[in-house]
C-alpha cells in the first residue's frame, strides 16, 4: 500500500482512537451484527478480530479494536464522514490476501471490511460489461459470467478469497495480463467514497468517454490511500472456445528469449500466457506433490521450463498451430527445447497449470520464504537469481542451516519475476544480506521493486528505488489534495514523531564518506533529518569500538539529556528493515544495561545477530560474565541451570534465554525473569529441591483468585487447571511458575487448602462485586452455600505401631529387602487417616501392619485413639517413599475407596501370607465425594479393579471417558483370556 506521509503543511496531530461514543454513533448507521468491537461494554474477545489485524503472510500485526462491515455505499459514506470529523484513521479491507501488509492496520486504526458488499449490480451479456460491489469474490464473479460465455480479465492464485475491489485497489496482475492487459485498461468506471465522505460516482459502462481527466485511474493501484472503492464497472472478455497448453523443457536459460520470439510469431493472436519456471522451482513443485508433467528422462539436463497457453476460437486450428510450433522447435538445427508435453484433455490442461501455480505452495512447505515481486528486463531474469545466490554464498548463508534454495519464476510476457529465497527460518542476518541488495540490483536495471503486489507497509521505505524524487513529491501532493487529514489507510514515516516532526540524527564525523552519504540518504528518505551539531534530543550514530565513539560518549553523555541516544550506525538500516523506530529499552539511569553473551550460544551468526539487536535497542553486549547485569545463555543446555544456581543469591544479576531479548523488544520494555533454580520433579539422588516460599503461595493464591474466584475447593484441584498455569511460564510475568512442576503446585494447594482458601477469600473479597452486582465477565454473583463438613466419630480402639528400628528408608529396612512388602494388603482408609506422616528422614508410624516372618514382641505397643469427637476433613494427602523408589501401593492416599478398602477388609490374594476376616461394609458416602471421585469409584466397582488403578490412569490421561473405555476393554480381555478365573 502506498502509505505516503502528507506534506508538512501543518504539524500533524495524533490520530484519534475509536472510543465507546463512536461505537454508539456507528450503531445508528449499522445493525449490531455488523459491528465487531472489543471496547467495553462489549465482551467480544480480541481473537474474534485477529483475522482483520493480521496479514496473510503473518508478518504484520495491528491492534485495531473495531471492525465495521457496511452493506451499502451510503453506510460507507456515513462512516467515513464521521471518522473524518473525529480524525479516526480508516483501513479499508477486502479479502486480506495481500503480500505486502497493505490491508491491515499498523496500529489501532478502524478496519472497514467490505465483505458484506457482495452483490452483482448488472451484467450486459452483449458488451460483457459487469457492474459489481467491491466485496464480490473474484471466483464468484468468474462463476457468474461463465454461463454467459465470458471470463474475468484477471486471474490470481487467491481468486477464491480476494475481492474485486481489492484487485482494483492494488492493480493486481495475475496470469492473464499478457492477453488482456492490466486493470487500468479493463476497468471502465468506479464508485468511490472520498476521505470526507463524499460519494464520487464514476460507475460508467461506457467504453469511450473523452471528457476531461480520467479520475478513476488515480484510484486503481492507490491501495485505499485516496478513497474507498465501493463498486466496479469492468469489461469481461468472451470465453475462449478452445484452450490448450504445453510445457517445454529448455537446456539453457539463454534459450528463453529466442523461444519467446518464436512462440509470439507462430501463435500470435491465440497466445495467452508464457510462464517461466527455473529448475529449482520445478523440482520443489514435484517434490511437494504439485504434479509431474514430464518424465525423469525428459527433465534430465533441463535448466528451466516454460508453460505456454493458447486461447482461441477453434480447437482444431489452435492444436494445428501448437503442433506446428513443436515441430519447428524440435526439428531446428540447434533446438531451443529438449522436449515438450501437450495437454490432450481438460484434466491434463489443469494438471499443467497446477504445476506452475503450485510453486508458491511448494515453497511454503519447504521453509520460510523471502519473496520479491519485481519487474526487470526479460534477459536479466537469470542474472538476478544468480547474483542473489552469489551474494548469499559470499556471506556463508547457503546451506540447510540458513538459505536452502534461491529460485525464480514468473510471467515472461510482462517482465515480472518472482524471486524467492527459501530459508530454514527468518533471521535478521538473511534480511540484512538481501536488503537493500535486491532493491539496488533492481534499480540498476531500471526496474520496479513491485510488479503486481503493491507497496503496502513492506516497501514504503524502498519507493525511491523505483521512483525519483519529483514523482514522489507529486504523489504526496495528490494525497494531500484528496486526504488532507491523512486518515485513509495512513502510514507514518519511521523517523517522524507523533507530532509529525522529523527525528534528528548526528553522524560520527570520521566515518567513510560513502557511509555518511548513504546514511544521510536513508535517514532523509525515512522522514528524519541529519544535523551538523549534536542534537539535544535524537540519535548519535557511531562506530562501536573507535576512539571517536569514546570521545563522543564522554563529551555528550548527560543525565539532563535522557532522550539523546548513542547507537551504532547500522541502527538506521535495522529500523528500515523493521519498519519502525526501534525503542531504546536496554537503558537504566541513562546508561546501557551491560550484558554478556555466554559461549553456550555457540552459533557465531546467532551471537552476532543477538549482539546487534541488543545494541540497536540501547544495551551493551560486550561485558564480561562477572560485570554484566544480564547473562544470555542457551536454555537447552545444562549450563543454563548451572548459571542460575550459581548466581541465584547475587542481587541485580539475571540469567536469561537468548529469546528474552526478542520478547523485550517486541514488548517495548524490560521485564527480568526471577532467578530461581527449577525443581525438575521426580528428582534423582543429589538433585536440589526448590522449597515453597510465601511468595510462591501468594502468587498461587492471586492466580486462583483471578482464574476461578467463586468455585469451591474441590474445583481448584483439577490437573488441567495447573497444567494451564504452567503453560504460561514462558511469559515473564509468570516466570515464578517455573519454580515447580504443575503436580507440585497442585499438591501444595491440596495440602494447604484450608489456609490458602482463606487467603484467596481475602483477595476475592477485595475485587469481587457485591451480591447481585454484574461482574467483569457479565456474571451476577449469587449467594454461596457453605460446604458441608464431613464428620468422623472417634472410636476408642487400639492401634499397633512398629518399633523404631523399622524406619522407612533406613539401613535396617533396606537390609531386609523389598520382598517384605509383597502381598501386603492395602491399608484401611480409616487407619490411613490416623497416621502422622513426615517427609524423608522422619519416622512414619505404620499402624496395623505385620510383616511376614516378623513376630509381634515387646517392641509392639498399643495406644488409644486420641482424636477429637468432630473434625473437618482437610483433604491432605501424603506418600511414603522407601529410599528413592516410588511409593508402594499401600502408601498412596485414595481419592476415593471401593467398598472393601473402606471397611478395612483385605481381599484374599493367591499365595499371599495374609487372610482377612469378613466384615460388614461401611455405608456409602458418595454424596460427600467430588464428582470425579464418584466416577472413579463407579468405574472401579463396575469393572472390578482397584480404585488406585483407576485413579492412576485418570491422573495420566485426564479424561473420564477414556478411563472408562480402557478398564472396560481390560475387563473384557480378562474375561476372554481367563473365563474360569475372572
Amino acid at each position: 500500500m502506498l502509505r505516503l506521509a502528507r506534506p508538512r503543511i501543518r504539524c500533524r496531530r495524533l490520530y484519534s482512537s475509536v472510543a465507546a461514543s463512536d461505537i454508539e454513533h456507528f450503531k445508528s448507521i449499522l445493525p449490531p451484527h455488523a459491528i465487531l468491537t472489543t471496547l467495553s461494554p462489549s465482551t467480544l474477545p480480541s481473537s474474534e478480530i485477529d483475522t482483520y489485524n493480521n496479514d496473510w503472510m503473518g508478518k504484520y500485526h495491528g491492534c485495531a479494536t473495531t471492525v465495521l462491515k457496511p452493506k451499502t455505499t451510503q453506510q460507507v459514506s456515513d462512516i467515513v464522514r464521521w471518522c473524518a470529523s473525529r480524525e479516526i484513521p480508516i483501513v479499508p479491507q477486502g479479502g486480506n490476501t495481500g503480500l505486502v501488509g497493505g490491508s491491515v492496520p499498523l496500529q489501532d486504526e478502524l478496519v472497514l471490511s467490505l465483505a458484506s458488499m457482495n452483490s452483482v449490480r448488472s451484467f450486459d451479456a452483449v458488451s460483457g460489461i459487469l457492474v459489481a460491489d467491491a466485496g464480490c469474490i473474484l471466483q464468484s464473479l468468474t462463476d457468474y459470467v461463465a454461463p454467459h460465455n465470458h471470463i474475468m480479465p484477471v486471474d490470481l492464485g487467491a481468486k477464491g478469497s480476494c475481492h474485486i475491489g481489492g484487485n482494483v485497489a492494488t492493480n493486481a496482475g495475475g496470469l492473464r495480463l499478457l492477453r488482456y492487459g492490466s486493470l487500468h485498461g479493463s476497468v471502465l468506471g468506479l464508485e468511490v467514497v472520498l476521505p470526507d465522505g463524499t460519494i464520487l460516482d464514476q460507475l460508467t459502462s461506457l467504453r469511450k468517454d473523452n471528457t476531461g481527466y480520467d479520475l478513476k485511474q488515480l484510484f486503481i493501484g492507490a491501495e485505499g490511500t485516496l478513497g474507498i472503492i465501493t463498486a466496479v464497472s469492468i469489461l469481461t472478455p468472451p470465453s475462449p472456445q478452445a484452450s490448450n497448453n504445453v510445457i517445454l523443457a529448455l537446456p539453457h536459460f539463454d534459450n528463453v528469449l529466442p523461444l519467446y520470439r518464436t512462440v509470439k510469431r507462430q501463435l500470435s493472436e491465440i497466445l495467452s500466457a508464457f510462464e517461466f519456471i527455473d529448475r529449482t522451482a520445478y523440482d520443489l513443485a514435484v517434490k511437494h506433490g504439485q504434479g509431474r508433467a514430464l518424465s525423469d528422462d525428459d527433465v534430465d539436463g533441463a535448466a528451466c521450463f516454460v508453460l505456454v497457453e493458447t486461447s482461441g476460437g477453434r480447437r482444431e486450428h489452435d492444436e494445428e498451430k501448437l503442433n506446428d510450433l513443436l515441430t519447428t522447435l524440435l526439428d531446428a538445427e540447434t533446438p531451443l527445447i529438449t522436449t515438450g508435453v501437450l495437454s490432450q484433455n481438460p484434466a491434463q490442461f489443469s494438471s499443467l497449470w497446477a504445476l506452475r501455480e503450485g510453486v508458491t505452495e511448494a515453497v511454503s512447505k519447504e521453509g520460510k520464504a523471502y519473496k520479491y515481486d519485481i519487474s526487470i528486463p526479460l534477459a536479466s531474469f537469470k542474472d538476478v537469481v544468480d547474483a542473489t545466490r552469489d551474494r548469499l554464498r559470499s556471506k556463508g548463508l547457503l546451506g540447510e542451516h540458513a538459505v536452502k534454495h534461491v529460485l525464480g519464476y514468473g510471467h515472461v510476457g510482462d517482465g515480472n519475476l518472482h524471486l524467492n529465497i527459501v530459508a530454514a527460518a527468518y533471521t535478521q542476518e538473511i534480511q540484512d544480506t538481501l536488503e537493500p541488495f535486491v532493491y539496488e540490483l533492481v534499480a540498476s536495471y531500471r526496474g520496479s521493486i513491485s510488479a503486481e503486489h503493491g507497496i503496502g507497509a513492506m516497501k514504503t521505505h524502498a519507493l525511491h528505488y523505483s521512483k525519483n524524487q519529483v514523482s514522489i513529491e507529486w504523489m504526496k501532493k495528490i494525497k494531500a489534495l484528496f486526504d488532507p487529514k491523512g486518515i485513509m489507510n495512513p502510514g507514518k514515516p519511521i523517523f517522524q514523531d507523533a507530532n509529525g516532526f522529523s527525528i534528528k540524527f548526528f553522524i560520527q564525523k570520521n566515518l567513510p564518506e560513502e557511509v555518511q552519504a548513504e546514511l544521510c540518504e536513508t535517514v532523509t528518505a525515512l522522514g528524519g533529518r541529519v544535523e551538523t551539531k549534536v542534537p539535544r534530543q535524537g540519535y548519535i550514530l557511531v562506530q562501536n569500538g573507535t576512539a571517536e565513539e569514546s570521545r563522543l560518549r564522554l563529551c555528550w553523555t548527560s543525565a539532563e539529556r535522557p532522550d539523546r541516544y548513542f547507537v551504532p550506525y547500522t541502527y538506521v538500516e535495522a529500523c528500515k528493515i523493521a519498519g519502525m523506530l526501534l525503542k531504546q529499552i536496554f537503558i537504566e539511569n541513562g546508561a546501557p544495561i551491560t550484558m554478556h553473551i555466554h559461549p553456550s550460544i555457540a552459533n557465531p551468526n546467532a551471537r552476532s545477530a543477538l549482539s546487534q539487536r541488543i545494541m540497536h535497542s540501547g544495551g551493551d553486549p560486550n561485558a564480561t560474565a562477572q560485570s554484566a547485569r544480564v547473562i544470555l545463555a542457551d536454555p537447552n543446555t545444562d549450563v543454563f541451570q548451572h548459571l542460575i544456581k550459581t548466581y541465584q543469591g547475587e542481587p541485580d544479576k539475571y540469567i536469561e534465554s537468548y529469546l528474552w531479548v526478542k520478547k523485550c523488544v517486541e514488548r517495548g520494555s524490560v521485564l527480568y525473569t526471577p532467578l530461581v533454580y527449577k525443581n525438575p520433579g521426580g528428582r534423582r539422588p543429589g538433585e536440589d529441591r526448590t522449597q515453597f516460599t510465601e511468595d510462591d503461595e501468594g502468587n498461587l493464591a492471586n492466580w486462583i483468585a483471578t482464574k476461578i474466584p467463586y468455585k469451591e475447593t474441590g474445583g481448584r484441584t483439577g490437573n488441567r487447571l495447573y497444567q494451564q498455569l504452567c503453560d504460561m511460564k514462558e511469559d515473564p510475568q509468570f516466570a515464578w511458575v517455573s519454580r515447580h512442576t504443575w503436580q507440585s503446585w497442585r499438591e501444595r494447594y491440596k495440602k494447604n487448602a484450608t489456609r490458602l482458601d482463606g487467603l484467596i477469600a481475602l483477595i476475592v473479597d477485595q475485587k469481587k462485586p457485591a451480591q447481585g452486582e454484574k461482574g467483569q465477565y457479565g456474571y451476577v454473583r449469587q449467594p454461596e452455600e457453605k460446604p458441608k463438613k464431613r464428620k468422623r466419630k472417634s472410636k476408642n480402639k487400639e492401634v499397633s505401631y512398629l518399633d523404631d528400628e523399622f524406619i522407612v528408608g533406613s539401613s535396617k529396612m533396606e537390609g531386609m529387602g523389598m520382598g517384605m512388602f509383597q502381598g501386603t494388603a492395602p491399608l484401611p482408609l480409616q487407619a490411613l487417616g490416623e497416621m502422622e506422616v513426615q517427609l524423608p528422614g522422619a519416622i512414619p508410624q505404620l499402624p496395623g501392619i505385620v510383616f511376614e516372618g516378623t513376630p509381634a514382641g515387646p517392641s509392639m505397643t498399643t495406644i488409644p485413639d486420641a482424636r477429637p469427637a468432630e473434625e473437618e476433613d482437610d483433604g491432605s494427602e501424603w506418600a511414603v517413599r522407601v529410599g528413592n523408589s516410588p511409593p508402594p501401593a499401600w502408601g498412596k492416599r485414595r481419592a476415593s475407596a471401593d467398598p472393601e478398602s473402606m471397611t478395612g477388609v483385605k481381599r484374599p490374594r493367591p499365595n499371599g501370607p495374609f487372610t482377612s476376616p469378613e466384615a460388614e461394609p461401611m455405608p456409602s458416602t458418595s454424596n460427600d465425594m467430588h464428582v470425579v471421585d464418584q466416577a472413579i469409584r463407579q468405574i472401579a466397582a463396575e469393572f472390578r479393579f482397584t480404585v488406585e488403578e483407576v485413579q492412576a490412569h485418570y491422573d495420566r490421561c485426564g479424561e473420564m471417558g477414556l478411563t472408562r473405555a480402557r478398564f472396560e476393554a481390560m475387563r473384557a480381555l480378562l474375561v476372554d483370556k481367563f473365563p474360569d478365573d475372572v
